[in-house]
């Protein structure tokens, strides 16, 4: 008897079609099931690609010419709940029932015809896939149809990319859509290419982009502003920036930010955990590791974000960022919303030299000091 992991998804889901009279006994079910649960390298597209196609013999032709279908019905959700399943596949039966045409499915779920060249195999799962769709459809069709690349492996790097373009823009400009445009096709471009490259900089560049977004040059290709992200990187590393600072914060170089209740040094599975609480202390970080955390320094002080460095046998191993959940006032102060019987602490960025990538050592050792703050916040309701 095959456990749960070895089972197919229809397997899986068997009882739950047969109980909403989805589950038929004949051979385009299984074979149509199978076809689309290896579309798709996650799961959890997978799972609503196969609650989709059961409900006609017809429905997987639909897929196969457009898996971006999922995603969209989808709509970032997990799919390991009956209730998610059930939406989607009610929703998905009802449209398709009298056979409309790709072009009105496509619409009916504010899809674009280019998308249509994405392969299911790129996609990632979960809400900033699904919110990067969306802005897709943003772009006029035929830019956007020379912008995506053609290999499911650029194609997976460019829509992660572009999650984390519009992530760090949100953060920086409180708009997703800040220079999407521009980033749609520069990193097509640049994905196309022979050169390949640092495509998970995205973020390193969109923090550029936004703190210089009234200047940006728009005709630059991405390997360009890739350059003057890097230089202005290492610009803000190694410039004395203490009396820009006080003029524009209006507090001292060595003033401590007040963290609350937040720890200030913490050793977890020997790494050590400690908080940056100062502008000289943003600015070492930086320097060090040659990021741009001192630019941080506004959100930090205005409470939306708290900066952390983690340190392993006497050197700088990985800066990250949490935040709580809140917003900005217009008068750019941060409102934190309460926490009710949820996780007040959220994980936001992880970065390491040169903003590389961390060890998974150091990761769980971060989701665990995280793990730490939600366990001690009290919540509210």
């Amino acid at each position: 008897m095959k456990d749960d992991a070895q089972k197919s998804l229809l397997q899986w889901l068997a009882p739950e079609f047969a109980a909403n009279g989805l589950l038929r006994d004949e051979p385009w079910v299984q074979a149509c099931a199978r076809e689309a649960e290896n579309m798709f390298a996650v799961r959890p597209l997978a799972i609503a690609a196969v609650t989709m196609v059961v409900a006609e013999p017809f429905a997987i032709d639909y897929l196969r010419q457009a898996p971006v279908l999922v995603v969209a019905a989808a709509q970032g959700m997990e799919c390991f709940r009956p209730s998610e399943r059930e939406f989607i596949q009610q929703d998905w039966q009802a449209i398709i029932h009298d056979r409309p045409k790709l072009r009105d499915l496509l619409r009916y779920y504010g899809l674009i015809r280019p998308l249509r060249a994405l392969k299911g195999q790129a996609f990632r799962a979960g809400p900033t896939e699904y919110q990067t769709i969306q802005n897709l459809c943003d772009i006029p069709p035929s830019p956007l149809a020379q912008a995506i690349p053609s290999a499911i492996r650029k194609q997976h790097n460019w829509l992660r990319a572009l999650g984390e373009w519009s992530e760090a823009m949100c953060r920086r400009e409180q708009s997703a859509k800040a220079l999407f445009d521009w980033a749609v096709c520069a990193m097509g471009d640049h994905a196309a290419s022979t050169a390949g490259g640092p495509l998970d900089q995205a973020s390193a560049v969109a923090d550029y982009a936004a703190f210089h977004i009234g200047q940006f040059n728009r005709r630059w290709s991405y390997e360009r502003a890739y350059r003057a992200a890097l230089e202005w990187h290492d610009e803000l590393a190694q410039a004395s920036s203490e009396k820009a600072y006080l003029l524009t914060h209006k507090i001292g170089w060595n003033e401590v930010i007040d963290y609350g209740d937040l720890p200030r040094r913490r050793i977890i599975d020997g790494y050590e955990i400690v908080a940056l609480q100062s502008g000289a202390a943003l600015h070492a970080e930086g320097a060090d590791m040659h990021h741009c955390v001192a630019s941080y320094a506004g959100n930090v002080i205005r409470g939306f974000s708290r900066i952390f460095s983690v340190r392993g046998d006497g050197q700088r191993l990985a800066t990250f960022e949490v935040s709580k959940s809140g917003f900005l006032l217009a008068s750019g102060e941060f409102l934190q919303l309460p926490a009710r019987k949820r996780s007040p602490y959220k994980l936001i960025q992880i970065k390491g030299p040169y903003n590389a990538e961390v060890s998974q050592d150091v990761e769980k050792a971060i989701q665990a000091f995280i793990s730490s703050l939600n366990q001690a916040a009290p919540t509210v309701g």
